[in-house]
Parts: structure tokens; C-alpha cells; sequence
């Protein structure tokens, strides 16, 4: 802990300590020392920079002295401030959920897309899945815009599931279920929503994020495609008809996706591989 930090007193002179230190440690210095220190102060971002000659005290000081540490160790800026922004929703983080991440997104934007070509967003019978829920990010953003539809988001991880319950505690169309991908539940869905672990075992000890973010939330097995594959062997029986499967997959792996897809439906289904905004392949879509 820099003593320069330590003995700032006032936001200026904070906030230039603490972009100082966390220089070749994020990739917006800056951004996340206003971040840290709006959250330790409870205020807006906008305030820091209208307001950058006020007081810090000693305990403000050392306080966000430790919190940039932190971050200047690598834990991600999300976690620390416990929450995160994904689709038109400020969700609560914690150690226990993968961060969601902008390209995320994208499967919420197909399925509502998908739903509102068939004319089912008022439809109270359109049952959806959110399989590997997390923190809830998919399944409480459908929820937002699909209020009659019956959203059901189930993890492995119990500690995950609270933090969801957290996230959706304002939809009561959104239901939770502790279970592994789609055992122990029942019936179909018109849409199956996932974003599964993708990143292959061995790629984890090299990773950043996987010395914060829990590895159940990471570790897709030997090539990143495990969980996959098996919702993939799942997903037949219990997508109805006409239905939407979205998955999230690696930029590397939408040629295996593709296959894996083609073959647990055949030639039931249109199977495509969808690019996120930066052009590289992050979906794969079956339509039944």
C-alpha cells in the first residue's frame, strides 16, 4: 500500500494515487480508481469529478488504499464494487458467480428476437430455461421484458442460485432450481438459454480471471465443450416445437459447436453459429 494513497486528502489527489498504482495492472486505470472510490464513498462516478477539491479523511483514505490493493492484485473491479451492469440491469456479484460479460448479451437479444417473431411475448404459456444461471444475468433480463412468460433458472451451485435470487427478487414469474443442466426438471421449453463453462482445463492455470472467478463457473473439461455436449445429448427432448436452443461457446469453438449440435438433433433443426460485435463466434443457435 503506497503511502501516497494512504495519506491523500482529498478525491483529487486520491484518485491520482490510485490511477498511478493501478497503471499496468487494468486496462482503464483511471475508470476503476473512480469506480472504487465512488463505491467506498456512496456516491455517483459524477460526483467525484464535480467535486474532486472535497475532504477525504484518514479512514476514507486507508480504506480505498486497500480496496485499490486489491484490485491492483488482480481481482476484477466488479467484484469488488459487488455489483455489475448486463443488458438494462444492475446486478449483484460475488465471489461465488461468474462476471457477466457485454457479449453475453447476445443471447438475450436473440431469444427476445426469436419470441417476438412468434408473437409469444404476452403469452403466459412460453416456459424458458436459463441452464447455468449464475448470477442470474439471462434469465432476470428475460424476465424484465417477459413478464407473463414462466422463467425457470437452475445451477449446479447453490451459492450461485442465492445470488440469482437476489438478482430476480422483483420478477415472480422467475422461478429457481437447484440441479445439474436440465436433471431433475420437467416438461419442455419453447427456449433454452445457457452460458456454460467453455474454457478448457488446461487453459485455466494461465488465466487472470481464473484466480477470482470460481472455477465451476470456467472449467468446460478437456476441450472446453463438456457441459455442452451433454445439455447438447439433453436438449432434444426437451425443446419444444417450434424451439430455440442459444449457447454461448468460445470464439475458437463454433466449427466443434456446429458439430456437436448437428449431431444430438440431425436434420431436426437448423443449427447456426452467431458473432458477437467484435465479429468472433460466441452462439450457437438451434432452431427446432
Amino acid at each position: 500500500m503506497r503511502t501516497e494513497l494512504r495519506q491523500a486528502r482529498t478525491i483529487r489527489a486520491a484518485l491520482d494515487a490510485a490511477t498511478a498504482e493501478l497503471m499496468g495492472h487494468s486496462g482503464a486505470p483511471r475508470l476503476d480508481a473512480q469506480l472504487i472510490l465512488a463505491h467506498l464513498l456512496e456516491q455517483r462516478r459524477e460526483y467525484l469529478i464535480a467535486h474532486d477539491e472535497v475532504a477525504l479523511s484518514a479512514e476514507q483514505a486507508i480504506a480505498y488504499a486497500k480496496l485499490i490493493a486489491l484490485r491492483r492484485r488482480g481481482m476484477p473491479t466488479a467484484y469488488i464494487l459487488g455489483r455489475r451492469a448486463f443488458f438494462d440491469r444492475d446486478l449483484v456479484v460475488t465471489p461465488h458467480v461468474l462476471i457477466p460479460r457485454p457479449e453475453t448479451e447476445l443471447i438475450v437479444e436473440r431469444a427476445l428476437a426469436w419470441i417476438h417473431a412468434q408473437g409469444r411475448q404476452n403469452d403466459p404459456r412460453l416456459r424458458i430455461v436459463d441452464v447455468g444461471t449464475g448470477s442470474g444475468a439471462i434469465a432476470v433480463a428475460l424476465a424484465g421484458r417477459l413478464p407473463v412468460a414462466r422463467i425457470l433458472a437452475t445451477d449446479i451451485s447453490s451459492a450461485a442460485l442465492q445470488v440469482a435470487q437476489i438478482n430476480g427478487r422483483a420478477f415472480p414469474n422467475l422461478g429457481y432450481v437447484q440441479c445439474d443442466l436440465l436433471s431433475g426438471i420437467g416438461g419442455r421449453f419453447a427456449v433454452i438459454c445457457a452460458n456454460l463453462p467453455y474454457i478448457a482445463t488446461a487453459a485455466l492455470d494461465v488465466l487472470e480471471v481464473a484466480k477470482f472467478e470460481p472455477a465451476i463457473a470456467l472449467d468446460g473439461g478437456s476441450d472446453g465443450l463438456a457441459l455442452i455436449r451433454r445439455l447438447l445429448q439433453q436438449a432434444p427432448s426437451r425443446l419444444a416445437k417450434p424451439g430455440l436452443l442459444l449457447l454461448e461457446v468460445g470464439a475458437d469453438q463454433g466449427a466443434a459447436a456446429l458439430t456437436a449440435a448437428q449431431e444430438a438433433f440431425g436434420q431436426a433443426a437448423q443449427i447456426s453459429i452467431h458473432q458477437d460485435q467484435a465479429g468472433l463466434d460466441r452462439v450457437l443457435q438451434v432452431l427446432c
